[in-house]
C-alpha cells in the first residue's frame, strides 16, 4: 500500500510527475494515477488508495482549486488520513483549506537538497510515522475482555463495507456540485454513478441548465424597440423648460438665503452642519460591506457617519475662512508629535524596493510573492504602535467610540491592544482632526518598506532573527526597542498591526506604486509584523496574514501614517 497519494488536476500533469519521482526517490511510496485523469474517472482503485494512503498531498494550482475532483479527494483525505497541501502555482486555496498549513513548491524545480522541499519530505514522514501509530494503537485496542463478550461489533462491520464508503465519497462529490452551474459536473457525476443516489436529481439539473441556456432569445425580441421609443421624447424641449424653471426657484432660494434675517441665517448654518448629505453616502457604504455581519462593526460604523458628518463642516469652515495654506506650524526636525496628546512621528523619505519575499527566503509562504519592485512617496510614520496614552487621550477628548481596551496592568506608553480594524480607523478620524494633517492606517507596502528601514533582508538586521531586537513575554515600552534604519521601533516584534488592505492571496495584481489594494476580501484586512509571542517566521518584514476587521486580539494594535510631509 503507497504512503502517499497524490491528488492534482491533469493540467499539472508534469509536475505531479516531478513530485512523484522525487518522493519516490526521498523512501516513499506514491500513488499517482499515471494513466486516469485525477478524479474525472475515480474509479474503485482510486477510492481504495485515497482511504488506505498515509498521507494525501494536494497540489494546488490556478487549475485545480477549480476542479470540483481535486477538491473531493481533499475532503476525503482529511476524513480518512492526513492532508499536506503543496502549493505548485500562485492561486487562492479553496476557503475549506485556507487554514491548514501549506508547503510552498511555488517554482521548485527538482532539487531535492533544497529547504523547502527537505521540510515538505520530513513533514510527510511525521504525517506517515503518525498513522502507523494509530494503526498500530487500533490493533491493540481489542485487549479488554469485555470486547469478545460483548456483540455490538458485529453489526458495525457493514459500516466498513466497499458500498458505504463509495456512498460517503458519492456524498461528498454531490455535496461539491450540486450549485453547480455547468453541466460538465453533473455529466461527471452520472459517469461515474449512472446509478447513484443522485442520479434523477443529475439528469433534471442537466435539463434545467440546458433550457436556461436557450431561454434568453426571445427575452431580447421586444426590448430594444420599446426602449427606442422611451427614449425619443428625451429629445423634446420639456427638460429644458423644467430645467429653466428649477434654476429659478434655486435662484430664488438663493437670494432668500442671503437676506438679513437672522433666523433664516441660523436655518441654513444648522443644514451644513447637520451634514445629511455625507452619512447617506457612508450608510450606502457600509451597507454594501460583508463586515457588518459582526455585531461589533455595527456600533462602530454609527461612530463612523458621526465622524464623517462633523469633519465635512470643519472643512468647508476651513475654505470659507483663509486661502489654502495659510498660517503653517512650525518647522520641526526629526520625530515629533503634532500636538501634545498625538504620536511621535517620524519623516520616511520616499524610494523604491522589492516588495515580499524571494523564492530563496527560509521560511516564506506562497502568500509573499510575487516579489515586486514598488515606488513609494514619502511620508510621515507614528514612530511606534499606538499606546494607551494616545488611545486613552482620544477617549478623554470624546473620540474612538468610548471604547476602552483592556490591559494587563500597564497602560501608558505600551503598545494599546484588542483594538479592530475599525477602531484604528476611529482613532485616525479623531487624531487628524487634532493633528492638523489627515492621519490614517498604512498602506501595505508602506508598511513593509517603513518596517525593513532601507533594507531588503528578511529583518531590518539581517537575515538571522535574533530574539534580543525583539519583545518576549509580552509586549514591551517602545523605549526599551532598538530602531530600525527609519528611526521606527517594533515594527518586528512587540504586536501585530493593522494595515488598510482588503486581501489578497498574492501580489500577482499588486499596484507598484504604494497604494491600497482596496479590492479582494475587504472582511478580511491584512496584519503585520510580529508579535512576542510569534515565532521567527512570523517576524519577517514580508509576513503576512489575514484576520477579519472586527476581530480584537490582544496581540494587535497598529500605527498611523499621513501622506502630509510639511514639518
Amino acid at each position: 500500500m503507497a504512503n502517499v497519494f497524490l491528488s492534482y488536476s491533469r493540467a499539472d500533469r508534469p509536475k505531479a510527475q516531478q513530485v512523484a519521482a522525487a518522493l519516490e526517490e526521498d523512501g516513499l511510496t506514491v500513488w499517482w494515477d499515471k494513466v486516469l485523469k485525477a478524479g474525472q474517472t475515480y474509479d474503485e482503485v482510486t477510492e481504495g488508495m485515497l482511504r488506505n494512503a498515509d498521507v494525501v498531498v494536494v497540489l494546488w494550482s490556478t487549475v485545480s482549486v477549480k476542479s470540483k475532483w481535486v477538491r473531493a479527494e481533499a475532503t476525503l483525505g482529511e476524513r480518512y488520513s492526513t492532508v499536506i497541501p503543496a502549493m505548485i502555482a500562485t492561486a487562492d486555496r479553496p476557503i475549506l483549506f485556507e487554514l491548514t498549513q501549506t508547503a510552498d513548491l511555488i517554482g521548485w524545480d527538482g532539487d531535492r537538497s533544497e529547504q523547502r522541499w527537505v521540510d515538505f519530505v520530513t513533514d510527510l514522514r511525521h504525517a506517515i510515522t503518525r498513522k502507523a501509530a494509530h494503526k498500530a494503537e487500533t490493533v491493540v485496542a481489542p485487549k479488554p475482555a469485555a470486547v469478545p463478550v460483548a456483540p455490538a461489533p458485529t453489526p458495525a462491520a457493514p459500516v466498513a463495507s466497499p458500498l458505504a464508503e463509495d456512498g460517503t465519497i458519492e456524498n461528498t462529490f454531490w455535496t461539491s456540485i450540486q450549485t453547480s452551474t455547468d453541466t460538465a459536473d453533473f455529466a461527471a457525476y452520472l459517469k461515474r454513478y449512472p446509478a447513484g443516489h443522485y442520479s434523477d436529481l443529475a439528469r433534471n439539473r442537466i435539463a434545467v441548465l440546458d433550457t436556461k441556456a436557450k431561454a434568453p432569445e426571445p427575452v431580447m425580441v421586444a426590448t430594444p424597440s420599446s426602449t427606442a421609443k422611451a427614449a425619443k421624447p428625451k429629445s423634446s424641449l420639456v427638460p429644458m423648460i423644467a430645467g429653466g424653471v428649477t434654476l429659478m426657484i434655486g435662484a430664488g432660494w438663493g437670494v432668500s438665503a442671503l437676506m438679513p434675517s437672522r433666523d433664516n441665517g441660523s436655518a441654513v448654518a444648522k443644514a451644513a452642519d447637520t451634514g445629511e448629505s455625507p452619512p447617506a453616502d457612508a450608510a450606502v457604504t457600509e451597507a454594501a460591506d460583508p463586515g457588518l455581519a459582526i455585531p461589533v462593526d455595527i456600533a462602530e460604523t454609527a461612530d463612523t457617519a458621526e465622524t464623517i458628518s462633523e469633519t465635512v463642516p470643519g472643512e468647508l469652515e476651513a475654505e470659507d475662512a483663509a486661502p489654502e495654506g495659510a498660517a503653517p506650524e512650525p518647522a520641526q526636525t526629526g520625530p515629533r508629535p503634532d500636538c501634545e496628546t498625538c504620536p511621535v512621528v517620524a519623516s520616511i523619505p520616499g524610494g523604491t524596493f522589492m516588495m515580499g519575499s524571494p523564492d530563496s527566503e527560509s521560511r516564506r509562504t506562497g502568500n509573499e510573492g510575487p516579489l515586486h519592485s514598488v515606488t513609494v512617496a514619502p511620508f510621515v510614520m507614528s514612530r511606534s504602535e499606538i499606546t494607551y496614552e494616545n488611545w486613552d487621550a482620544c477617549l478623554a477628548d470624546g473620540g474612538c467610540g468610548g471604547y476602552r481596551p483592556g490591559d494587563t496592568g500597564k497602560r501608558g506608553d505600551m503598545p494599546v491592544t484588542s483594538i479592530s480594524w475599525r477602531d484604528a480607523q476611529a482613532y485616525a478620524n479623531w487624531l487628524s482632526d487634532k493633528a492638523g494633517r489627515t492621519y490614517r492606517l498604512p498602506t501595505e507596502a508602506e508598511w513593509e518598506y517603513a518596517a525593513r528601514g532601507g533594507t531588503q533582508t528578511a529583518y531590518w538586521w539581517g537575515d538571522s532573527f535574533d530574539r534580543s531586537k525583539v519583545s518576549t513575554g509580552g509586549p514591551q515600552a517602545s523605549a526599551s526597542l532598538p530602531e530600525n534604519g527609519f528611526g521606527l521601533v517594533g515594527t518586528l516584534g512587540n504586536v501585530r498591526e493593522w494595515v488598510e488592505d482588503c486581501y489578497v492571496n498574492n501580489f500577482s495584481t499588486a499596484p507598484n506604486d504604494g497604494r491600497a489594494v482596496l479590492n479582494g476580501s475587504c472582511d478580511l484586512r491584512v496584519i503585520r509584523g510580529g508579535a512576542w509571542s510569534d515565532n521567527a517566521a512570523t517576524h519577517r518584514a514580508a509576513n503576512r496574514a489575514r484576520v477579519s476587521r472586527g476581530t480584537r486580539d490582544r496581540k494587535i494594535g497598529f500605527r498611523v501614517v499621513s501622506s502630509d510631509t510639511a514639518p
